[in-house]
């Protein structure tokens, strides 16, 4: 156990000038060296080309990211540069998530909040596509804020409902997965409302569903090109539920094979299965987009699944074989985004007071196992870690927490012993990529 203060200091403040230099050297090579199109930002950049050249109102009919569109015009209008803006949006939102983290008071008083900064710029620093051209931090930090929002109130502080109804819409605009992570939010909220206070209809009709509702009004406005030519439809398939007409960037196609049936629950799919026989399907690799073209061809008797529901419905004993090992799969990979911090905290709040926890600390706990599990139902492999990014800045709230977790020594020499692991972690990726991995 590391009890002296002093070398605790230390370790800190060197852990948090590491991570410093950790996530500006992301920025710099995510923003500046990472390949053109890289990823998903092939379909932004089709999107930001489509929009400058025909508009706001054709392109919602197309379909495009609404938000993440604009600002990204915007930025193109100084700097003329496709990528480059695009970039430049999507990492903008992240110093919107500082500076709300600085505003926000209330939501880190209690926290050791280098110890908190540390951890949280690592976490970004790693999580994929959080700087470069695709709308990711839109959707991500938009659904944190939400979470930390619904914190506050389970804590009785008061909360901004304006404030709540934009950051609804954004993360609803942004990406049709607010399906998967407001169902989360909503689940983990009512079951501490319910064994804090019972059967409450005050509690049902709470600021942050009603801000929820509310912020459909601000959705369907700048839907209003959808609205006036009568399009409640979409032109991605089986990819998205029907009834879903919102404006979305449309991720049905590719261009890196020529399957015109191409889906990506499919390339999923297919790599999970290949790889299933081996080491009980852990770690899948992702196979080339051709192999599934060539699959699809040969074996048309045995589709692939073209949805998650489909996944889900259609081969439920894939489902639950895969849940254990996804699980296992999310505790190694954390280690490099949170250290072992998802591992220890659950543990920790098992052998403590729990009744100073149950009035909103357990949210947190109850919100990122239930984010976790619910997306081990819906992925066939292995779960990206950025999509658990928000529920990992939750944890780090937590774990942060100076009257709560590091109250006690020990849980404080866990904190401290991430840290080093963390130090680690970072290092050998400077290590390994020569500082700049895209050079």
């Amino acid at each position: 156990m590391i009890k002296n203060d002093k070398i605790n200091n230390v370790i800190i403040k060197f852990s948090f000038l590491l991570s410093c230099i950790y996530i500006i050297i992301q920025f710099v090579d995510s923003i500046f060296f990472f390949p053109i199109n890289l990823g998903d930002e092939w379909y932004f950049t089709r999107d930001l080309n489509y929009f400058l050249k025909h508009g706001y109102y054709d392109s919602v009919i197309r379909g495009i990211s609404i938000p993440f569109t604009l600002l990204s015009s915007f930025i193109h209008f100084f700097l003329s540069d496709i990528s480059i803006s695009l970039r430049f949006a999507n990492a903008g939102v992240v110093f919107l998530l500082f500076l709300y983290l600085l505003l926000r008071k209330d939501l880190l008083k209690n926290n050791n909040k280098l110890v908190f900064a540390t951890h949280a710029l690592v976490l970004i620093g790693t999580t994929g596509g959080i700087f470069y051209g695709t709308n990711d931090s839109f959707l991500f930090i938009s659904y944190f804020i939400l979470c930390s929002e619904t914190y506050l109130y389970l804590k009785r502080i008061e909360i901004n409902k304006f404030f709540l109804v934009i950051i609804f819409s954004i993360c609803i605009l942004s990406r049709p997965h607010f399906l998967i992570y407001f169902p989360i939010l909503f689940f983990s909220l009512y079951t501490v409302l319910f064994f804090r206070d019972g059967l409450n209809k005050k509690n049902f009709f709470n600021p942050i569903l009603l801000s929820f509702f509310t912020s459909f009004l601000i959705v369907l406005l700048f839907n209003y090109p959808k609205l006036l030519e009568n399009n409640f439809s979409h032109s991605q398939g089986d990819y998205l539920p029907e009834f879903l007409f919102f404006s979305y960037s449309d991720k049905s196609d590719t261009y890196k094979t020529e399957d015109k049936g191409f889906n990506w629950i499919q390339w999923c799919f297919y790599s999970q299965m290949v790889s299933e026989n081996k080491k009980f399907g852990l770690f899948a690799p992702f196979v080339d987009w051709e192999d599934v073209r060539k699959y699809k061809l040969k074996n048309d008797s045995l589709p692939l699944p073209n949805s998650y529901q489909e996944y889900i419905f259609k081969y439920p004993s894939f489902v639950f074989k895969r849940i254990p090992f996804s699980f296992i799969e999310v505790f190694f990979y954390s280690l490099r985004y949170v250290g072992i911090l998802l591992i220890f905290i659950p543990f920790c709040l098992i052998f403590s007071d729990y009744k100073k926890y149950i009035n909103f600390s357990i949210f947190i706990i109850i919100l990122t196992f239930t984010g976790i599990f619910l997306w081990a139902v819906i992925m066939p492999n292995s779960i990206a870690q950025q999509r658990l990014m928000p529920f990992y800045l939750m944890l780090l709230i937590l774990a942060t927490d100076k009257k709560l977790f590091i109250s006690n020594n020990f849980n404080k020499s866990i904190v401290i012993l991430n840290l080093i692991i963390v130090d680690l972690v970072v290092s050998y990726a400077f290590f390994k990529w020569g500082i700049f991995r895209s050079l």
